[in-house]
């Protein structure tokens, strides 16, 4: 009797782990692959290493997604497309072209932003995993306005210039100046070294600063008035 007590437990502390901190690994996952990626550049096959990354990424992101929604399924089998094209793509083992993995990746993530977003603006009760989910939302919705922007200077050549571009060939080297533009873009900041350059890009990239702004200005009132109602029903 007292073995099968303590089998439960061990259990119980591993699903609560793997439950409760889901969304904690894969913020730091995103941030080391986002920090890293530019970095990696400058060493021998830094292509692997930088997929490598990015595939613990889309693995953490499906982990992270409640097991009982209906978009755990269709997130996992695109996980496993996306992953086994990225990966044939960057070992050859066959021509797969650019646009084929950027649309099965944009889709991806797409499902992924949908499932965090509902779990950010669904939450009852303001903690730390509550702030990493959002935390990662916006992290996920950048590298998703990233792979847009990618998707459409392939489809439309000179959608977009910059210094940056001309000098970058490869589909690796392209998503990651891309998701940078993304960020800066979804910020606001705009260095102005890369510029939308058709009233397509334009108007995406549009979309993209006033989505960044009204995310800020809606989940900071979201989670003050869940706060503000936590701290109210706990008074009482």
């Amino acid at each position: 009797m007292q073995v099968k007590v303590n089998l439960r437990e061990i259990v119980d502390i591993n699903k609560i782990f793997n439950f409760r901190f889901r969304f904690q690994n894969l913020l730091i996952w995103i941030l080391l692959y986002i920090v890293a990626s530019p970095l990696l550049g400058f060493f021998p096959h830094a292509e692997i290493f930088v997929q490598l990354l990015f595939t613990v990424v889309l693995i953490s992101a499906v982990y992270a997604i409640n097991q009982q929604t209906t978009l755990m399924c269709s997130a996992l089998v695109l996980m496993i497309l996306t992953t086994i094209l990225i990966w044939c793509h960057v070992l050859n083992l066959f021509k797969i072209s650019g646009v084929m993995i950027n649309v099965v990746l944009l889709t991806y993530l797409g499902l992924i932003v949908v499932a965090f977003g509902r779990y950010v603006f669904v939450a009852k009760r303001v903690d730390a995993e509550l702030i990493a989910a959002a935390l990662c939302f916006y992290l996920l919705m950048g590298l998703f306005g990233g792979e847009v922007f990618l998707l459409l200077e392939t489809l439309a050549p000179g959608s977009f210039a910059g210094s940056n571009l001309v000098q970058v060939t490869s589909f690796q080297g392209k998503s990651e100046i891309f998701q940078y533009f993304s960020f800066t873009t979804m910020t606001t900041l705009g260095y102005g070294d890369i510029t939308p350059q058709t009233s397509v890009a334009m108007a995406f990239c549009q979309v993209e600063a006033i989505l960044g702004q009204f995310f800020i200005a809606v989940l900071v009132a979201r989670l003050v008035g869940i706060q503000v109602a936590q701290s109210f029903t706990e008074s009482k």
